[in-house]
């Protein structure tokens, strides 16, 4: 796809998902924030956001952007007026932006177009991203593996060259015992796991795997053959691998085979990311955080990234250790009074001794009420 019209259905694809990113940024951080939560950058401040403003579908989305990818959609937004830059205030050595009513009517309105709703909706914690990365690699590498042991053919070209991927398949595959169950029961396994999806994410996940008799192809050779823009087919393949992984793992008994493509080795909180569960189990066993950072050898200000993770997604934990129930009253007061999460201009409300932890934990708390 390589036409003036199929470049410009892809950028205003892309314009449409960094504007949905953006409007909830819009006057509270800057530009490159929604680019940060695209691409998938790990920092504390992107993660942040991710958290405090339910920007769980777009974190990730698309960890290959480059700076010009984004440079390009930036100046399209502006050049239509769809966002506009404002500085923040004399002092401010950076500057915001915000998105203008006709930049939300022109992201409603291609978002319907798109089903943007529907396409996003398993995507409700941020580590989905990363469980998106562990799976497919795993899948589409078993898939082949499995393809060529059943006709005999050990001499094939890994599809995955990632080596922590190919030391899972081969333990999976170790013994003949396992290798004859594999190649009994995963061609049902993988049927019964993707038939409820819907057809064209099934199509994309089926045309991209590779096996004895075929040859994979690119989500750019599918989107070239259907007309499609390639990062729209985006959407629909990531919808259905994560709906894959939650069904593996809220049905593991019916899929005995696959769901050992997302079982979690530990035993903590699933609701949280692997690190802030296991944070969050010797925060329950009565250590403050510069006891569990030493520990577990990680930095405080991650532990308190953790805690703010936890405040979000785990309603009974007591974090009366770190605010009291009235600071945090104040704290959403003032963040409501000023209608910003921003936590500077938050914290220049209040009094000194109140700490950017608490204004997180304060807001994180608040969000987590919203989404339960």
């Amino acid at each position: 796809m390589n036409s003036p019209n199929s470049a410009g259905l892809e950028l205003d694809f892309l314009c449409t998902i960094a504007l949905n990113a953006m409007i909830p940024l819009s006057n509270e951080r800057t530009l490159q924030a929604a680019f940060y939560i695209l691409r998938g950058r790990k920092a504390n401040q992107t993660l942040q956001d991710v958290h405090l403003y339910n920007l769980y579908p777009y974190y990730r989305m698309f960890p290959r952007f480059t700076k010009e990818d984004w440079d390009k959609i930036v100046s399209t937004l502006l050049q239509k007026e769809f966002i506009r830059p404002i500085s923040r205030d004399e002092h401010a050595k950076k500057s915001t932006f915000v998105v203008t009513q006709a930049g939300k009517d022109f992201a409603q309105a291609e978002s319907e177009r798109y089903q943007l709703k529907y396409w996003l909706a398993p995507f409700t914690q941020s580590d989905m991203a990363e469980r998106l990365g562990l799976f497919w690699p795993r899948l589409h590498l078993l898939v082949q593996t499995v393809s060529h042991l059943l006709v005999g053919e050990l001499g094939f070209v890994p599809v995955v060259s990632d080596k922590h991927t190919q030391r899972w398949v081969r333990a999976e595959l170790q013994d003949h015992a396992a290798r004859e169950t594999w190649k009994g029961h995963l061609e049902e396994e993988l049927y019964a796991l993707l038939q409820p999806l819907p057809a064209e994410a099934q199509e994309l996940i089926i045309a991209q795997l590779s096996g004895a008799a075929q040859v994979g192809k690119t989500l750019g050779q599918l989107a070239q053959k259907k007309r499609e823009t390639p990062s729209y087919l985006h959407l629909p393949f990531r919808y259905g691998l994560a709906a894959s992984i939650l069904r593996l793992q809220r049905e593991p008994e019916q899929f005995p085979l696959l769901s050992r493509l997302v079982i979690q080795n530990h035993k903590f909180d699933s609701r949280l990311t692997d690190s802030a569960a296991k944070t969050y189990e010797l925060i329950q066993r009565g250590l403050g955080k510069t006891e569990v950072a030493g520990r577990r050898g990680i930095k405080e200000s991650t532990v308190e990234d953790h805690l703010v993770e936890m405040a979000l997604r785990c309603p009974e934990w007591d974090f009366s250790a770190y605010l009291s129930k009235e600071l945090g009253e104040t704290i959403v007061q003032t963040s409501e009074q000023l209608q910003t999460s921003r936590l500077r201009m938050i914290k220049d409300h209040l009094d000194q001794s109140v700490s950017y932890l608490q204004i997180r934990l304060a807001l994180a708390r608040r969000q987590g009420e919203k989404v339960t």
